[in-house]
């Protein structure tokens, strides 16, 4: 089977997933469901011509494999056709796919696009890894930049990758922004953008205190607690290349926690915010909740979780007494 006559079964199944989704059949509700519909699918589109399986291993990238050609597939419930993709440094690719190409659900209007996978990328996200940026509008300019095809770019070493995301990131610096530092390494952190909190509009501020608060519920540790705002520190370094000169005064400042002397300057200060917080649960990335809460939580529980984490930490005087949850 050859590339384009892939892609004519790739089109037949993504029409079809369109009709089924938009119909309301099931297999179309979450990310484990998706992509058990779409092996489905291709395998119907696929029959007699190849044969469509799962990868070798359920962290294994990309996550189906079609006679050579690889299928990605990517489930979110957020109103974007911009995404995460898998790391850069590929530890879980299955060598067998020769081309990989991303199918792409939005459950928010019910419907799949494909696309080549090299052809959706429009860069790299730094976090705790490199991680590439999908953009399925058309965007995918990454790869079309550096001049070189996906699987030219997998068999990089790890220094040579890294040159060409540092450059990529050096672009879309702003005005203001600096190049800090980056690690060689997966397992590194490498944090870019430096910006002050301080210098931030308040309405960015106050977004960035919603999403430390909500990653980080230790801040309702003790007020003698050493350490408890460190995590804060390395969220908003980390996730948004902002450095907080002290991470203190974001929920113990008159300003955040209100005029009122003495009391619970913490508690106070993320009631003001929960709007906020209600929102950042809503939208924040799976990943995220993964690598900070240790553990997956759908969009529609993680309110209810953070409840759950915040009063354990306090229980002699639970902070869900006194937070609104709506």
């Amino acid at each position: 089977m050859t590339s384009e006559e892939f892609e004519e079964r790739l089109d037949r199944a993504v029409r079809g997933m369109n009709q089924q989704a938009n119909a309301g059949m099931p297999g179309y509700s979450n990310s484990d469901e998706f992509e058990k519909t779409v092996l489905a699918q291709l395998r119907v589109n696929c029959l007699g011509d190849a044969d469509a399986d799962p990868a070798f291993h359920d962290s294994a990238f990309p996550d189906i494999l079609v006679n050579g050609f690889g299928v990605e597939v990517k489930f979110t419930s957020r109103s974007t056709w911009h995404g995460t993709g898998n790391s850069i440094f590929e530890g879980m690719r299955d060598e067998a796919a020769s081309r990989v190409y991303l199918i792409y659900f939005r459950s928010d209007i019910s419907e799949a696009r494909w696309s080549r996978y090299e052809d959706c990328i429009k860069g790299v996200r730094i976090s705790h890894s490199p991680r590439y940026m999908i953009d399925m509008d058309g965007g995918g300019s990454f790869f079309r930049n550096l001049n070189l095809t996906l699987e030219e770019f997998k068999d990089l070493s790890v220094r040579e990758k890294m040159v060409f995301v540092k450059n990529d990131v050096r672009k879309r610096l702003k005005e203001g922004e600096k190049l800090w530092w980056f690690g060689d390494e997966q397992d590194h952190t490498i944090p870019v953008n430096v910006r002050l909190y301080r210098n931030l509009p308040s309405a960015i501020q106050s977004a960035l205190r919603a999403e430390a608060a909500l990653m980080c519920p230790e801040i309702f540790l003790g007020s003698r607690r050493k350490n408890k705002y460190d995590g804060i520190a390395v969220y908003l370094l980390t996730q948004h290349g902002v450095l907080a000169s002290n991470v203190r005064d974001m929920f113990s400042a008159g300003s955040v926690a209100g005029p009122e002397r003495g009391g619970d300057y913490v508690l106070r200060s993320v009631k003001g915010n929960m709007k906020a917080i209600r929102l950042a649960a809503e939208r924040l990335e799976d990943a995220l909740f993964a690598e900070y809460w240790g553990e997956y939580c759908s969009p529609e529980k993680r309110m209810v979780r953070w409840f759950e984490k915040i009063d354990a930490i306090r229980p002699d005087d639970p902070p869900s007494k006194h937070l609104k949850y709506k």
